[in-house]
């Protein structure tokens, strides 16, 4: 079974196979990717992508909801890199979530993703009727009309704030909410709402999904609580106010001052050390664009495109260049991280 998903559509194919209740894979291919889906007797048992997003994704929808860190998630990445085992097994085997988590958090990765595919506006599909043997660690099976339902709903709504956010807008405070005037998801963004971060990155960090979060920012946008962030490259510099202090004073207000110091470097570190991970994850954010950017260009071109053509005047989260290399099995691209050195710790890929 094949042909275009213009005359016969995602949610038509996936319930065909279900009602008959066939095993099989189903390849869809469109202009920025090719989706492998696994089917057992009609359910849904797992999800690819040829841009091999899919366990990037899974570790990132178990940091944003504070399951695991960080440190977590790249210690995994580099265990399943040397063991060639998926992801997940990875989380189990160390004790880092338990099974019903893990199950939960793909289940979600797998709708979002079917999701992205019922947006596409053209593409093909190939369905291969072959057994497929079920994970013996970690099972997966996902009810196809259950799904169906969310993800053309997910599509639904997204359809209404389409166009009306844009992933490099940074936003500003304007106001404080008034008590009881957000909800627990719009607080949560609210909260994140810093005059740096930028859409991509929000939604990237927040405890909430994709949609909720962009929800979240309308909301607080159209409350007047925030708003795009204006730079004014010709601000003028202020004059500091010089407060004269008398001598009887001084004493006092020197120790208040120390005080105040010490308070401020305890705080501060906390904020460092969001700011460093914010940095992290805005870089991380771009360099997923980046790539996305690069392979529709070899989609189109049928060549990868060079440094200048992709990167461009393009500097990571600390001023610098992105690295970006072709090699005879395509491309690396990353940034040094926050100590410009490459091959330490800190690279983000």
């Amino acid at each position: 079974m094949e042909g275009v998903l213009e005359e016969f559509g995602l949610a038509d194919i996936l319930q065909l196979i279900y009602f008959q209740k066939k095993s099989g894979v189903l390849n869809v291919i469109g202009n920025k990717d090719t989706v492998k889906i696994n089917l057992i007797n009609g359910n849904i048992s797992g999800v690819e992508s040829k841009r091999k997003l899919g366990d990037f994704k899974l570790g990132s929808i178990l940091v944003k909801k504070g399951l695991i860190t960080s440190d977590n998630l790249n210690v995994a990445l580099e265990i399943q890199k040397e063991e060639k085992i998926k992801l997940g097994i990875v989380f189990l085997r160390r004790g880092l979530v338990s099974e019903e988590v893990l199950q939960a958090a793909i289940k979600e990765r797998i709708t979002e993703a079917i999701a992205n595919i019922f947006a596409w506006k053209e593409g093909r599909y190939e369905f291969i009727a072959q057994d497929i043997s079920p994970d013996t660690e970690l099972p997966v099976s996902i009810d196809t009309q259950h799904l169906l339902m969310d993800g053309l709903r997910t599509v639904d709504e997204w359809s209404l704030i389409e166009g009306k956010l844009d992933l490099d807008t940074t936003f500003e405070l304007r106001k404080e909410p008034e008590p009881g005037q957000l909800d627990e998801t719009e607080m949560a963004v609210f909260n994140l709402i810093d005059g740096v971060s930028d859409v991509s990155t929000i939604i990237s960090v927040s405890p909430s999904g994709d949609f909720d979060t962009s929800k979240a920012l309308i909301s607080l946008e159209e409350k007047g609580i925030i708003a795009p962030a204006v730079i004014d490259l010709y601000k003028e510099l202020r004059e500091e106010e010089v407060v004269q202090v008398s001598v009887s004073e001084k004493p006092f207000i020197i120790t208040t001052l120390i005080i105040a110091a010490i308070v401020l470097i305890v705080a501060l570190k906390g904020v460092f050390d969001t700011f460093r991970a914010l940095s992290h994850v805005r870089a991380d954010s771009k360099i997923e664009r980046l790539k996305e950017k690069t392979d529709i260009y070899f989609i189109e071109k049928g060549r990868y495109p060079d440094e200048k053509e992709i990167i461009g005047e393009e500097e990571d989260s600390w001023g610098r260049p992105y690295i970006y290399r072709l090699s005879k099995d395509g491309f690396s691209l990353f940034s040094m991280g926050q100590d410009g050195i490459e091959g330490t710790d800190d690279d983000v890929y």
